[in-house]
Parts: C-alpha cells; sequence; structure tokens
C-alpha cells in the first residue's frame, strides 16, 4: 500500500506530459499469418470434437533455447463457451452523463461541486500538516520506495517544494470558499490548473473535472478525452485529492477482515450500475501491508466472452497507430468503502464480424505457445542480440499452471481508427530464480539506514503467451498486434 501511495503521490508532483510518436511507415497485418487471419473470421465451427483427448490434461517438460529458463508444463484446456464472437470496436468517449452516473456510483448522494484551484487556509493547513509528518519520517519514505533510498530522498524533496508552494498559497488564501454546483462540462486541461500540482501543459486533452468531500475527506472526479497525433486517452479517474486528502489514513487497515466474494459482487455492481457493459472481476489482491485495502481490475465482457486482463500497448515507437491502453475497470476498497474507481481505455462495439467463429484444436494452440516459450528470454529487447545463458549457470524455472481463454485487442490491416476483439488462449505461468547448485536465489538485501533486511519475493507470475485461437499466430499485447 505505502509503495501505491508513493507511486501515486510521484504521478501528482510531475507536471502532466505525453510523448507523441510519429506513425510508421510501413503496413501492419493483424496477425502473423497474413491472410489466413482474414479468411479463417468467416468460418464458423464443425460439430464439436468429441472424445478426452483435447480436454486431457497436458504435461511436459522443456527448456528455452539457451537453457536459460526450464520449464514444467502441467494444465487443462479450457472449458469451451457456447460461442467464440470476433467484433470490431473503437475508441469511447467519456461523456459527462457517464461520469456523472459513476459520481453516484462511488459518492451516492453527496454534493459533487465544481472543481477549484482555490483552497482555504484550513485546506492548505491540514495538507501542510501531513506532508510536513511525511517529511519528518525518512524511514517511512525509504519503505513507501521499496527501500530505495535515492528514491526516498528525491521524493522528500519533491514533499518539500510542494510545502513550499503551499506555505506561499496560504497568504493569499480564504478563510472561506464557495463552491459552485458541478455542470459537467468538458473544458482545456489547462483550465484546473492550481497552486498545489503547478502549470498543467495543454497538450489538446478535454477535461472535466469535480470536487466532493465525503466523511471530511476531499475527493476528485477528472475525466480526460485525447485524441492527438499517436496519443489517444479517454479515461475517468475518481479517487482522494492526493494534494488535500490523508493517503495513509484512508488507506490504513481498519483492523476489521473484508468478506473477499463480498467486496467482488460489490465491485460488479458498481461497473454494470455505469451502463457500459457487463463486467467480471479479472484479479482481487489484498495488500499485506494493510489487509483491509482490496484492489481489483475488471475486465468486459463482449457478445458473452469477457477480455483477458493485458498490459499495453506501451511500445510507442513500434507502433502502427496512436497508442491507446487496454480497456478495464480499477478499484480500491477499504473494506467495503470504495476509495477510487479508474476507467481506462474505454471502448464501443461497431461491429459482430463473426458470432461464433471456428478456432485451432487446443493441442496446435499449446505447441504455438511452446514456440513462443522457447523464444522468451533469447534476445536483447533493446539491440536484438542473442542472448547466452548465465555464464554462473543460473537459470529460471517456470511452472506452466493457467492458461485463459478470452478476448484480446488486436489491430486492424491498414485501419487506426479501429480495433479487433478476437478470442485467445494466454498462457501463464509462476517464476523462480535459482542458483548453479539448484538453490533458490535470495532477493533479500540489508538496508543499513534503518538496519532492517528487506525481503523480496523470488516467486511471480508471468504472461508466458499469448496465441490468436483463429489462425495460431503470437500476439504481443504491449504492440497491440
Amino acid at each position: 500500500m505505502q509503495t501505491r501511495i508513493c507511486a501515486a503521490l510521484w504521478a501528482l508532483v510531475l507536471v502532466l506530459t505525453c510523448g507523441c510518436q510519429k506513425t510508421p511507415e510501413k503496413r501492419v497485418v493483424t496477425g502473423k499469418n497474413d491472410g489466413i487471419f482474414e479468411n479463417a473470421l468467416e468460418k464458423t465451427p464443425q460439430e464439436a470434437p468429441t472424445g478426452a483427448q483435447e480436454w486431457a490434461v497436458h504435461q511436459d517438460s522443456f527448456e528455452n533455447a539457451n537453457g536459460a529458463i526450464r520449464y514444467e508444463l502441467s494444465l487443462t484446456a479450457p472449458d469451451m463457451p457456447t460461442a467464440l464472437p470476433v467484433v470490431r470496436v473503437r475508441p469511447m468517449e467519456i461523456t459527462p452523463e457517464l461520469a456523472q452516473k459513476a459520481a453516484q456510483a462511488v459518492f451516492g448522494d453527496a454534493e459533487i461541486y465544481e472543481y477549484t484551484t482555490e483552497h482555504t487556509k484550513s485546506e492548505l493547513e491540514a495538507a501542510i500538516l501531513q506532508l510536513k509528518e511525511r517529511v519528518s519520517d525518512f524511514d517511512a519514505l525509504v519503505e513507501s520506495c521499496g527501500g530505495d533510498e535515492a528514491a526516498a530522498r528525491d521524493y522528500k524533496a519533491a514533499l518539500e517544494g510542494r510545502i513550499s508552494e503551499m506555505e506561499a498559497a496560504y497568504a493569499a488564501a480564504p478563510d472561506t470558499a464557495e463552491r459552485k454546483p458541478c455542470d459537467w462540462q468538458f473544458r482545456p486541461g489547462s483550465y484546473y490548473s492550481d497552486v498545489t500540482r503547478g502549470q498543467i501543459a495543454d497538450i489538446g486533452q478535454q477535461v472535466l473535472k469535480a470536487g466532493v468531500t465525503v466523511d471530511g475527506a476531499p475527493f476528485v472526479l477528472e475525466a480526460v478525452n485525447l485524441e492527438k497525433d499517436g496519443y489517444r486517452q479517454h479515461t475517468l479517474d475518481l479517487g482522494p485529492d492526493a494534494d488535500l486528502a490523508d493517503l495513509d489514513a484512508l488507506y490504513a487497515d481498519t483492523g476489521a477482515r473484508p468478506d473477499p466474494a463480498a467486496i467482488r459482487t460489490k465491485a460488479v455492481q458498481i461497473a454494470d450500475g455505469l451502463s457500459i457493459g457487463d463486467w467480471r472481476v479479472a484479479v482481487c489482491d489484498s495488500d499485506p501491508n494493510a489487509p483491509t485495502v482490496t484492489y481489483l481490475t475488471l475486465t468486459r465482457t463482449y457478445e458473452g466472452l469477457p477480455m483477458t486482463d493485458h498490459d499495453g500497448p506501451n511500445e510507442t515507437d513500434s507502433a502502427y497507430g496512436p497508442v491507446y491502453t487496454y480497456e478495464k475497470l480499477r478499484m480500491d476498497f477499504n473494506g467495503d468503502k470504495l476509495l477510487s474507481l479508474l476507467y481506462q481505455g474505454a471502448l464501443e462495439q461497431t461491429a459482430v464480424v463473426n458470432a461464433n467463429v471456428q478456432t485451432l484444436p487446443f493441442a496446435d494452440i499449446l505447441d504455438a505457445a511452446k514456440t513462443q516459450m522457447r523464444l522468451r528470454g533469447t534476445r536483447d529487447p533493446v539491440t536484438g542480440e542473442q542472448v547466452p545463458a548465465p555464464a554462473d549457470g543460473g537459470y529460471d524455472k517456470i511452472a506452466v499452471e493457467r492458461v485463459e481463454l478470452g478476448l484480446s485487442r488486436v489491430l486492424i490491416q491498414d485501419d487506426t481508427t479501429e480495433y479487433y476483439l478476437v478470442p485467445t488462449y494466454t498462457f501463464y505461468g509462476t517464476a523462480a530464480s535459482y542458483n548453479a547448485d539448484g538453490t533458490p536465489v535470495d532477493h533479500s538485501f540489508f538496508d543499513g539506514e534503518t538496519g532492517q533486511t528487506i525481503t523480496l519475493p523470488n516467486e511471480t507470475t508471468v504472461e508466458l503467451a499469448v496465441i490468436n485461437a483463429v489462425d495460431g499466430s503470437a500476439i504481443d499485447p504491449a504492440l497491440g498486434y
């Protein structure tokens, strides 16, 4: 939780910027099998296969090409849904109506007012005291920055800069400020520049921003629409006002353990209340430092099949069209209280290309996934050069134990305005690092300043391969094809 807050506060210290990349002058196809995918889109499934062989447990052991990764595979193909759709979608702007529905879902009947850059003396005073308390405890800053002292010093300097700005603004701040009801209008981003964050760069984004106070804590609603050059952004963000709210208090362990099933149900109810489709919980994690805090990621369902939770696209240098993040909803709860909601990568469906497309047998999908796994860790992502096995004999071991059938977003040939959502199999594994003698690598380190040993986990979950179920091609979510 502390690391999350550190990252969130850092983001607010920075001036809003974005990188706009020139669209590469090249022809991009949807998959790697040029023409095969487009032809397959017209086919529908034949009679369902019979027998147990397709659904048997698949087990195997193999290595990547340079021997640095050892795989132990044991998984069963996921159940086939009644239909495997392919649909077309396009980026969707956030509307005032959607922003209002989200505000109602998060804040209930609380009064929503137009966000103001004018803070009262009492608001600034409370924020200054909170920041001074945070700055005074350097050990806590180091912990919140993952044990990185250099990052903690930079973070401290940034906080001290914010304190100076607030103290300078305090003298001219009014004792009281009139709060106008929110008119739910989008305005240029620079309209909302304020004293605590500095000037916001005007890069053509349209912003709707509102404020609300809930249980004495200030919250902010911010909707952003931007379509410019190589960048797209359609997001809706509701959460604590990090300039003024005490984030540590809001995300602190309350002692009352939440019911995970009830939290998941509530998250889906909130998502469905936005009236933009059906949603399911893809990720549900508790905070190890504050067990009452739950972080959820929800993905949307199209024609009965849910999207898989991918990161990306983020490869701007290789982008075929404007970079656009994956559609998903993120929510933070403390107990059963929703603290924040982030809707990013908003999409609207424009067509059903095939309501039930013909897909490859799982055995063929698995062969394609193994090919990708054998290539993993064999080429430097920056230089493109071949990577030899570690000289010290160390290796990674990955247990391939889960495969998910869902929709993934891919580019459409010669089209930068829409995407396909296609059925894909995504393979996951649990990775751990080992020394040459087979002992686990110890990632812990001693922090001399605090006198504590910082322990980092050895095991981590990794996404290993995303295979197009229609034509068997590998998809890189970071690139979008």
